[in-house]
């Protein structure tokens, strides 16, 4: 009987969902009337059926937003909602779809005072989808586009510390994932394709984290391939400039593995006597 009734509970439930759905807009609103619905909207905690659903309406939400657009094409209150509709995706978790609405108003509206604003959501919205070091890096190196736009263009903004730091982030995974290539390929013993991903990081990604571990690796590829010489310098520099970092002490220990060691001279091929006719 109690599953009977937990059924039937759930039944009208979905049926008030389906029946309700999101509310129309209502006619004769001016143009500030319908944007300021719909920012009040957006700003209400919770909302809903009460004891099950507790979201925002979001979809009237987009309506009110669209409908001012529509309506009032030229109003600032259009161009208003054309922002805030990036911000509804942006708090739903839609962040690709957040990320087009941003974009698009900063190409519509590059002078609007909040241009700035807009830059900064969107390299938010690109950092919410970054995805770890094995994965594609598109987003991450999108994140670190935007976010050097935003500090570039508004230098004076109190959020160019926050971007800044996520900056710093988005290099150090874009470090680890040229560290995460190389240690694919140095598994495979291809120690050439090992050491030019090891490379990047050092000539690319020095100020990051990552820098001494990459400095290692790319001595112990050096190494492996018999380039002594050019592992020498590489673990050298390392212990010189990382004394207090772990990789320096395996770097050191290394040196003493390859300690006089030079790459072997190549046979020579025996020159073919010339037939004799």
């Amino acid at each position: 009987m109690n599953k009977i009734l937990i059924l039937l509970f759930l039944v009208f439930s979905l049926m008030f969902v389906v029946n309700c759905g999101s509310r129309s807009v209502p006619k004769g609103l001016s143009d500030q009337e319908l944007y300021e619905s719909a920012v009040e909207q957006m700003n209400e905690e919770g909302g809903g059926f009460p004891w099950i659903f507790n979201g925002k309406d979001y979809e009237t939400i987009l309506k009110y937003f669209k409908e001012v657009q529509l309506r009032y094409t030229y109003s600032p209150y259009a161009t208003l909602a054309e922002l805030r509709t990036g911000d509804i995706f942006f708090e739903r978790g839609e962040y690709e779809q957040a990320a087009i609405e941003y974009e698009e108003f900063i190409k519509r509206h590059p002078a609007h005072k909040d241009a700035s604003y807009a830059t900064y959501q969107l390299a938010r919205s690109y950092y919410r989808q970054i995805l770890s070091p094995d994965r594609d890096p598109t987003t991450t190196r999108e994140a670190l586009k935007w976010f050097n736009i935003f500090i570039e263009q508004y230098p004076d903004s109190p959020l160019v510390a926050t971007a800044e730091g996520r900056v710093v982030k988005c290099r150090q995974r874009l470090a680890k994932r040229e560290i995460y290539i190389g240690n694919f390929y140095n598994k495979r013993k291809n120690y050439p394709a090992a050491a030019y991903r090891y490379g990047i990081v050092v000539t690319d990604y020095s100020d990051t984290k990552q820098m001494p571990e990459a400095m290692y690796l790319l001595g112990r590829a050096y190494a492996k391939q018999d380039q002594y010489d050019l592992a020498r310098a590489t673990l050298t520099q390392l212990v010189q400039t990382y004394p207090d970092e772990k990789y320096a002490n395996k770097a050191s220990s290394l040196l003493s593995d390859i300690e006089g060691k030079t790459a072997p001279i190549p046979e020579e091929t025996p020159l073919e006597e010339p037939s004799q006719g």
